[in-house]
């Protein structure tokens, strides 16, 4: 019995032994292998969460690009119309400039100004419609005039507004002069931008890109202001008087202030 217990005992101090040889040997790979099991899960937990993060910083920077490119688009609208603001003043200005200039010119002169407000809806090239009438002291027969130019005359008036027929109407006539030949003719509306001269005798001087202009011989007008300048002038067989061609400086789609010389 007793040889049986020591050689229990042996084989246990030899088990023990051969276990603590075993973890001495593979202690190293053992924490290898612990290492791995735990680092790479980890690893992957951090690069997916750091890929994460990156593609929510994307979609974050993504969306301040858009919304600042919004707020640029909205600034360059405010630019524009501010701009476009300062244009509509500059031109504005340079209209009411011409319009003292011509009061300055024409001091004895009833001076009314006026804007338009309407264009004619059967005739809207050759009539429109000024924001002053009959309690501005404006009557019918005064003449209108744009940066220093005949345009028309106030055809109709009422209590607060004006309807102008323009140079260019055919029902338009004044008596106009030549500015540098004198010669007295008799203008008459001809259809956009034109307008003629009637009655111009073989003898008158009447000369290509002379001005025409009003005369005091029109008792409605004042003296010099231009209504246009000669662009044709030639003579038909068989005809006695010369055929003159007259382009107007009457121009309807800048319009805006405009004078009316009352009478």
């Amino acid at each position: 019995m007793d040889n049986v217990k020591k050689r229990l005992i042996k084989l246990g101090i030899f088990f023990v032994y051969i276990v603590v040889i075993f973890i001495f040997l593979f202690s190293g790979k053992l924490k290898d292998i612990s290492v791995d099991f735990i680092g790479v899960p980890s690893n992957f937990i951090y690069s997916t969460f750091h890929r994460l993060e990156e593609i929510s910083s994307f979609f974050k920077d993504k969306k301040s690009l858009y919304q600042e490119n919004e707020k640029l688009k909205k600034e360059l609208e405010i630019l524009k119309l501010e701009n476009q603001k300062v244009f509509q003043l500059e031109k504005e200005n340079e209209e009411l400039r011409k319009v003292l200039q011509f009061k300055n010119q024409y001091t004895s002169a009833k001076i009314i100004v006026a804007r338009v407000i309407a264009f004619s809806p059967d005739n809207w090239v050759n009539s429109f419609f000024i924001d002053v009438g009959s309690k501005d002291g404006v009557k019918e027969g005064d003449f209108v005039v744009a940066g220093g130019y005949l345009i028309g005359m106030v055809k109709s008036v009422g209590l607060n507004s004006s309807e102008v027929l323009s140079v260019n109407d055919e029902n338009f006539k004044i008596t106009v002069r030549t500015r540098k030949t004198g010669e007295i003719c008799f203008y008459s509306g001809l259809g956009y931008k034109k307008g003629v001269l009637k009655y111009v005798r073989p003898e008158q001087d009447i000369r290509f890109s002379d001005i025409v202009e009003t005369t005091i011989l029109d008792r409605n007008c004042l003296e010099g202001i231009p209504v246009g300048i000669i662009k044709k002038i030639s003579t038909k067989e068989g005809e006695f008087f010369k055929e003159v061609e007259v382009e107007t400086f009457y121009y309807p789609y800048s319009l805006d202030y405009v004078i009316v010389v009352s009478r």
